[in-house]
């Protein structure tokens, strides 16, 4: 994890399928971690939204003239 944005690579070895690698056996240490304490994992359905749809709203000849 990134602790301040002083770690962060600001040059283009942070493209490399190493780097990559590293980034990815990172995130799996820290999802082993979250998992080891107790946290868990919940799927969302692909048809989820945070903001679902609304009716559209129709103004037409409500104004004065």
């Amino acid at each position: 994890m990134v602790d301040s944005v002083s770690e962060v690579k600001t040059d283009s070895s942070h493209h490399s399928v190493v780097a990559w690698q590293e980034a990815r056996s990172q995130l799996e240490a820290d999802l082993e971690a979250f998992l080891a304490q107790g946290g868990s994992i919940v799927e969302v359905p692909r048809s989820y939204r945070a903001d679902p749809p609304k009716k559209p709203h129709n103004n037409y000849g409500r104004g004065s003239i």
